[in-house]
């Protein structure tokens, strides 16, 4: 089975980790799609347990997408290292890695917006 993860970081602010939820309900809504939602530090649930979770589910092949701005160390190295000790730790569990939303033209369109606006 093939599943998707989407990964903030997590914050101390109950409100930002409560919208991040709100996001993923829309995206599923949007896509039809079983999307999960995980934090890397601060808040739960943790991409290890979401990642694990998955697993015993019957996901094996899980696309990660990073709800970072840029490819950061986060994105450049924390997430690769969790995904790699996660493949080492169960069998048959692949992962790919997307880029972060840095140059997505909607991100873009959305910066520019907001700078014509003012």
């Amino acid at each position: 089975m093939r599943g998707i993860v989407v990964v903030t970081h997590g914050s101390r602010v109950l409100e930002v980790n409560e919208k991040f939820k709100e996001l993923i309900e829309i995206l599923i809504k949007k896509t039809g799609r079983d999307i999960r939602g995980a934090n890397l530090t601060l808040a739960p649930p943790k991409l290890e347990d979401v990642l694990e979770a998955m697993y015993v589910e019957g996901f094996r092949e899980i696309t990660v997408i990073p709800y970072f701005l840029s490819n950061g160390s986060h994105v450049s190295k924390d997430i690769p290292k969790i995904l790699k000790d996660m493949e080492s730790k169960f069998e048959n569990l692949r992962f790919s890695l997307e880029s972060s939303l840095l140059f997505n033209s909607l991100v873009i369109k959305a910066v520019e917006e907001k700078i014509n606006s003012n």
